[in-house]
């Protein structure tokens, strides 16, 4: 299989961005995190978001290993830029 042809850094940052977005609500949706956008349930429910948005991030990382093991390096990069807003958001929720 040829994936040098998909080794790119920008295509890494797209993929990276929406994986965990698509992980989290997928996690949200079998743990019945519907009533989430009901008033005032956002600051009750802001730490179980942030731990949400941090186990997104784990999608990224099994995603970052699999490129690397297929020395796509440039792919890889992007994701793992892409990982950095995920963290940040997640680390404000929680604190």
């Amino acid at each position: 299989m040829n994936v040098q042809k998909w080794d790119s850094f920008w295509l890494g940052v797209v993929i990276g961005l929406f994986l965990p977005a698509l992980f989290c609500l997928a996690y949200a949706h079998t743990i019945g995190l519907q009533h989430l956008w009901q008033e005032g349930m956002y600051e009750a429910l802001k730490p179980v978001i942030g731990r949400m948005l941090l186990l997104g991030t784990f999608a990224n990382m099994a995603l970052m290993f699999l490129l690397y093991e297929l020395n796509v390096w440039r792919l890889a990069k992007g994701v793992l830029v892409a990982i950095i807003p995920y963290m940040a958001a997640g680390i404000i929720l929680l604190g």
